[in-house]
């Protein structure tokens, strides 16, 4: 073995070894001269010990020249070829990773790149992978009049991997990776302990006034009368419309759209019209004290189909019906995935730091004439979320349900916050004030928070659950969703003992012992709160038209009795005029003769009528048909599992409860 200089490494520890001083050295072998004194031909001289003109030991030397820098369309192709090379290439072993990978590429290239370079990749690689679109083409869909771009822009430029967003973003819209758990709601940071009184409703007032309940209007003005009612792709009842398996068009439809109404088709105006024409004869309008509309107005159209003005378009008739038909009597809407513009999009104020300057959707929230000014600019500058007391004193809180929808893209940045809009907060601080003043409240959405567990994300609807839970029964009198364009119910528990989990950490903000709750591990013995998801008055999909009138206590504002009406689409082409008939009445149709006349039809009630379900087929199938609002063309659910499937959703007030619940043993 050899060291310096050809030196062997033994020599040198030998060297090491003698002791200092004992080697004999020369005059000469210590001449401490700084130059060389064997001289060199030409008088050249070179320094000993770093001196004279010898370069220090700290010089820095000057960097390469650079590379050209790329321009927009070489950085876009790099991008490009790396997203190819990772979705077709064997270094990532799974969908998952290669999910990630990519979208954290696109991750940076949004916080290096502008709107229109992300833009241009969302395309290439939409036509490269063969994404699943709403719009005849990816240019369409990312850059023409879908124009989704440069909103995917932003979400891209927002993500992070620290708050598990490229996991959801790959769960929940490509389906790579597996689901995110659900947080456990440390319920110390958001609201304070329950005390005894909030387990306590107040006892009926005997007295009651009535209250209407609409949904899902979808009012179609692009509707075509005679087109094909019974179409091969997504939306019938419109001039193109065609069934590729007949060979039909408008020319000879094999269904003729009729003017009322069709089962596949958004709601034409003159059934839309109907609902409020034919009421004299089935209810006491002048007696309605108020509506609530639970959201959605604007049609199921593709997305290079829609635009603001549409979007505008829509909203400005259908409140304008409904100011004609109801006059005086107060509408209080909330917002609908379908209402804004790109469908089902909302960004959080705190987008751009919290100043909202960048918030792409404020032009959809203005004053609606039933609100007072102040509740509705504070809905347009939080975008969703407003709170009114009505004449009769009750507190109806308005949430837009966007913010914990799925298909808003951008509830996936910051996925690990479940109140990253402020909308949950805000909710939590108007319960609060009514639980000091005593008042009762509403909470009116549209995306319900549970159920089936497909519509809500997770998280946000663990906290929704938790804050319901926490205000139930003494303060939430009634919770109220549309959507599902189906007449349904959907009841909220107390939590089990064990769902507590302590921790030893305080909680700055409230100064108690930070506590994590389990939400679910719920006690199916203590049912505290009622969510009603209200019936449609559009048709789709395969469905009859209908709306509900309450019976509302007029102090407590529990609900009383229930009644739904309904048109029967089966028979809209046969009709001269849409005709509506009453359906049923919730009280007599599911109470089994054990429940007091006076007593509310509150969580206890339904749970009841969920457990008697379990084991009386009928009645799951009296459910069923309900739902469908009497439909000619309702699924069965005639086996007991479908029966066990629907109690479970009745039961399920949150995603991560509805996700527990078995699949596929009927409708759901």
């Amino acid at each position: 073995m050899f060291g310096l200089n050809g030196i062997s490494a033994v020599t040198l520890s030998l060297l090491a070894d003698i002791a200092v001083g004992a080697i004999f050295s020369s005059a000469q072998a210590l001449n401490p001269n700084l130059t060389n004194i064997i001289p060199i031909n030409g008088g050249l001289t070179i320094p000993y010990n770093g001196s004279g003109p010898v370069p220090p030991y700290n010089l820095t030397s000057p960097p390469p020249d650079p590379l050209p820098a790329p321009n927009s369309s070489q950085i876009e192709d790099f991008f490009y070829n790396e997203i190819v090379a990772v979705v077709n290439g064997s270094q990532y072993s799974s969908n998952c990773s290669k999910c990630i990978t990519t979208t954290e590429m696109m991750h940076l290239a949004a916080v290096t790149q502008p709107p229109a370079t992300i833009t241009n990749l969302l395309i290439r690689t939409c036509n490269a992978f063969k994404f699943k679109i709403s719009a005849t083409t990816c240019e369409q869909q990312f850059s023409g009049i879908g124009g989704l771009g440069p909103y995917w822009a932003q979400l891209f430029q927002k993500m992070s991997l620290s708050t598990g967003d490229m996991q959801a973003w790959c769960f929940y819209q490509w389906d790579s990776c597996e689901r995110p758990p659900v947080m456990p709601i440390d319920e110390s940071k958001w609201f304070s302990p329950k005390p005894a009184s909030a387990m306590v409703a107040p006892p009926p007032s005997g007295k009651t006034i009535n209250v209407l309940h609409m949904s899902d209007t979808h009012i179609d003005p692009r509707y075509a009368i005679g087109s094909e009612a019974n179409c091969s792709q997504s939306l019938c009842c419109r001039p193109y419309s065609t069934n590729t398996r007949l060979r039909t068009t408008e020319r000879n439809a094999s269904q003729p759209a009729s003017r009322f109404g069709a089962f596949i088709c958004d709601a034409p105006p003159d059934l839309a019209i109907s609902a409020f024409s034919a009421m004299p004869q089935l209810i006491n309008k002048s007696d309605i004290a108020y509506t609530i509309f639970t959201g959605d107005i604007v049609t199921h159209d593709r997305d290079d189909q829609l635009s603001r003005a549409y979007v505008e378009y829509e909203e400005n008739i259908t409140y304008s019906l409904l100011r004609a038909e109801l006059g005086n009597s107060p509408v209080y809407p909330t917002l609908g995935n379908h209402d804004s513009y790109p469908d089902g999009y909302n960004t959080p104020n705190n987008i751009n730091g919290g100043n909202g300057s960048t918030n792409a959707f404020s032009w959809n929230y203005k004053q609606n004439g039933w609100v007072n000014s102040t509740e509705a600019g504070y809905a347009s500058t939080h975008y969703g979320a407003y709170a009114h007391t009505t004449a009769q004193g009750l507190r109806i809180i308005s949430l837009n349900t966007d913010f914990w929808y799925r298909a808003n893209v951008f509830n996936y940045f910051n996925y690990t916050n479940p109140d990253q809009s402020g909308i949950l907060s805000f909710l939590i601080s108007e319960l609060d004030a009514c639980e000091k003043a005593g008042r009762r409240a509403w909470i009116i959405g549209h995306v319900l928070s549970g159920y089936d567990g497909t519509n809500a994300l997770p998280n946000p609807s663990a906290l929704f659950y938790s804050i319901i839970r926490r205000f139930s029964p003494a303060t939430i009198a009634g919770v109220f969703f549309g959507h599902t364009h189906q007449d349904q119910i959907q009841i909220f528990y107390d939590y089990t003992a064990s769902s507590l989990i302590s921790s030893n950490s305080t909680n700055s903000t409230r100064g108690s012992v930070s506590t994590l709750r389990n939400t679910t591990a719920v006690d199916y013995n203590k049912p505290l709160a009622m969510g009603f998801i209200g019936p449609s008055i559009v048709p789709l999909t395969n469905l009859n038209a209908g709306w509900q009138l309450y019976q509302v206590d007029a102090e407590t504002f529990e609900i009383m009795g229930i009644q739904t009406y309904f048109a029967n689409i089966s028979e809209a082409n046969s009709w001269t005029s849409p005709v509506w008939k009453f359906e049923y009445d919730a009280r007599t149709a599911y109470d089994n003769g054990t429940w007091p006349k006076t007593a509310p039809l509150n969580a206890t009630f339904w749970d009841r009528v969920a457990q008697r379900m379990l084991t009386n087929q009928t009645l799951v199938e009296q459910y069923n048909l309900f739902e469908t609002k009497s439909s000619a063309v309702t699924k069965n659910c005639t086996s007991a599992a479908c029966g066990r499937q629907k109690v479970c959703y009745i039961r399920s007030g949150s995603t991560a409860l509805g996700n527990l619940c078995p699949r596929g043993q009927g409708p759901p």
